[in-house]
């Protein structure tokens, strides 16, 4: 992990999703830097054993419990944080999922994977860029990075509903950070290549199951490096800490003039 401490010592961060994978790599990479980390998610028991993890290291934390499709609960996330804190510096919406179905062919989904990825995805980053906007301007500073993917920038046939509202998070990123600029605002996201989380194990169960003439008799861990062997030209897997040394860079003062931006951590799977 990348050291970030002479930028985050004592600096207040909200990561949403941070009870597992990217969200909690990116928790516990700003607390190894010495911020004050507030851990939201819907997993109550994960995301308070994550903050128990961070209070491990001397960092100060606090879990609260957050649904960042409800915007009650976004909102209770802010007053909650401001409460404890009296300031919040640093907006991390990583909070993301898919749907229960594959595409490929494209008539295979159905409207919930469409509703579900896009009421978690676009709305959930929605609702929280929203509650920081007026503190952030308030204020005079405030660094915001979206979660999205490089599905989002040219499509992925086995996963439209997903790779659809990812490309809503860059062009909400781009739009809000045209915005915010004047105020001294930097508002960028990250797009990741093949990680495999949770959410890329169920994808590979599904892969194997509806694609059996290309995966046949593969585990899904089987599957993803199948995957990264064709898609990956650096031939390696990406990993929950590079994105979030991607995204603690970000929000450093080395990218202070960095803004509207979607960086790819991918091993060269996408250049655009």
């Amino acid at each position: 992990m990348a050291d970030f401490r002479e930028d985050f010592e004592g600096k207040v961060v909200i990561v949403t999703g941070a009870a597992s994978g990217l969200g909690k790599a990116t928790a516990l990479g700003f607390g190894n830097a010495g911020a004050k980390v507030v851990v939201a998610d819907k997993k109550v028991e994960e995301g308070k054993e994550v903050c128990s993890e961070l209070k491990g290291m001397g960092t100060e934390s606090i879990f609260v419990e957050t649904d960042v499709t409800s915007e009650d609960s976004v909102k209770n996330m802010i007053d909650t944080t401001l409460k404890t804190f009296d300031v919040l510096d640093i907006l991390i919406n990583n909070a993301g999922t898919g749907g229960p179905h594959l595409g490929q062919p494209f008539t295979r989904t159905e409207a919930v994977d469409w509703d579900t990825s896009y009421k978690v995805n676009v709305r959930g980053t929605f609702y929280c860029c929203k509650a920081v906007y007026d503190l952030f301007i308030k204020q005079g500073h405030g660094k915001i990075v979206n979660m999205a993917s490089i599905a989002g920038k040219t499509g992925a046939a086995a996963i439209p509903h997903y790779s659809a509202s990812k490309a809503a998070v860059i062009n909400l990123t781009q739009t809000l950070a045209q915005e915010l600029a004047p105020y001294g605002i930097n508002v960028n996201c990250v797009c990741p290549g093949l990680i495999y989380t949770s959410i890329w194990k169920g994808l590979g169960y599904l892969m194997g199951k509806n694609y059996p003439e290309v995966f046949a008799d593969m585990s899904p861990r089987e599957v993803f490096l199948a995957t990264i062997d064709k898609m990956v030209p650096m031939k390696r897997e990406q990993t929950e800490e590079d994105i979030a040394n991607a995204a603690m860079f970000l929000c450093s003062d080395a990218a202070k003039n960095i803004t509207a931006q979607a960086l790819n951590v991918c091993g060269g799977a996408e250049i655009k």
